[in-house]
């Protein structure tokens, strides 16, 4: 893994949580109290990390997803990170079913 390419991961965490909705749709299976449900569905508070924050978790088996929603352009001239998932931001929207809600998700 390149310094060159980790450095786009100093940009915030914007996506963790994002889709996470606790894998049930409204009516579906058993109800459960406001609060849990509210708790169930919340997403994640965002954390900025730095490289060599990412790159210790990762090197330390941590399964993380790596989200890269640089545009194509950017990607070419600046590099990937080995085991990235590239999802431009424009498209991320309607491709939220792509990204996993079981796991910590890094996206820059």
């Amino acid at each position: 893994m390149s310094n060159r390419s980790m450095r786009w991961l100093l940009v915030p965490a914007l996506v963790l949580g994002l889709g996470c909705d606790g894998g049930s749709d409204e009516g579906e299976g058993a109800e459960e109290a406001p609060d849990e449900q509210a708790e169930a569905s919340a997403p994640a508070d965002p954390t900025e990390m730095d490289a060599t924050a990412v790159a210790a978790r990762i090197e330390a088996g941590e399964d993380i997803f790596l989200l890269d929603v640089r545009t194509p352009e950017e990607l070419q001239e600046d590099g990937v990170i080995a085991g990235y998932t590239h999802i431009p931001i424009d498209e991320l929207e309607g491709r939220l079913a792509e990204v996993p809600a079981d796991k910590p998700i890094v996206a820059y």
